[in-house]
């Protein structure tokens, strides 16, 4: 058997993305943590290396965490201002003791050919028939992207019994009625919801592609969330259902493991399920 390298494995993965447009000096795309150039073992597949994941990857006997999110508590994983932090220390102690590699792969995903967290909604969903093209003339990013969707006629109730079902999700909220329909969807997972650098753009692209419904993940209350609200009072069919961070792109680094795995067939891959932060109380 041929021994490999984690840095043979973030190679390859980085090559197979066939991403575009990366900026290599800015990239938020790196080994975070640990020595690249030990033998790889295992690799785990998450939306963020918890220290859930992090004790389940010690388990499956894997010394490789890919994750999509930071790691660190901030978006570039600067850790200079943790160095005296308790939870910083421990944390990386664990981390240190058992040899992990933890490398983010971000920007390779939603620069891929077919954004991969994208493709793993779709494929999760069913819905890559659905898919129309984005405009790629628009200065507004959202629009020029391929993430609006003629699906079959549906009550949102319905939409929202799905999306619960296959997303695991143990509640969704929205705004509008669940007696509404949905035809014309608008997908905005993760932080696009929260307008690529404008907080107008969400707005705009309900309008240009005359979007019923919108799927998002992050949101700001006083700007897609208020406009739909507003709409919905107005008697307009407007629904936004609201999924958070992690659910809306948690399904994309589940979807990635047989790809990797056809890339790094001598390693077991495994994905492991970061959950969303947030407890629920019913009483």
């Amino acid at each position: 058997m041929i021994i490999m390298k984690i840095i043979d494995v973030i190679n390859q993965i980085s090559e197979g993305a066939q991403a575009t447009q990366i900026d290599r000096d800015h990239t938020v795309d790196k080994v975070i943590i640990g020595d690249e150039f030990q033998e790889v073992t295992g690799i785990v597949t998450t939306f963020m290396a918890t220290i859930d994941v992090i004790h389940q990857t010690i388990k499956k006997n894997a010394n490789l965490i890919i994750t999509h999110e930071p790691t660190w508590f901030n978006g570039r994983d600067d850790h200079h201002w943790l160095e005296n932090d308790p939870v910083y220390k421990q944390k990386r102690q664990l981390i240190e003791n058992h040899n992990l590699v933890i490398w983010r792969f971000h920007d390779y995903m939603h620069a891929a050919h077919e954004d991969l967290i994208y493709k793993g909604f779709n494929e999760v969903m069913n819905w890559e028939s659905y898919q129309l093209k984005g405009d790629s003339q628009s200065k507004n990013p959202l629009e020029r992207a391929n993430i609006c969707y003629a699906i079959p006629e549906t009550t949102i109730d319905d939409l929202l019994t799905v999306i619960k079902e296959k997303l695991n999700m143990e509640v969704v909220r929205y705004i509008g009625s669940p007696q509404a329909s949905a035809k014309r969807v608008g997908l905005l997972l993760g932080g696009s919801s929260l307008g690529l650098g404008d907080e107008k753009n969400p707005m705009k692209l309900v309008n240009s592609q005359n979007l019923d419904t919108v799927i998002c993940g992050d949101i700001t209350e006083w700007t897609l969330s208020a406009y739909m609200r507003d709409a919905y009072m107005m008697g307009m069919n407007k629904t936004m259902i609201i999924l958070g961070h992690e659910k809306s792109e948690e399904v994309g680094m589940s979807n990635i493991v047989p790809w990797i795995q056809s890339l790094i067939s001598d390693v077991p891959v495994h994905f492991v399920e970061a959950d969303e932060p947030f407890d629920y109380f019913y009483q």
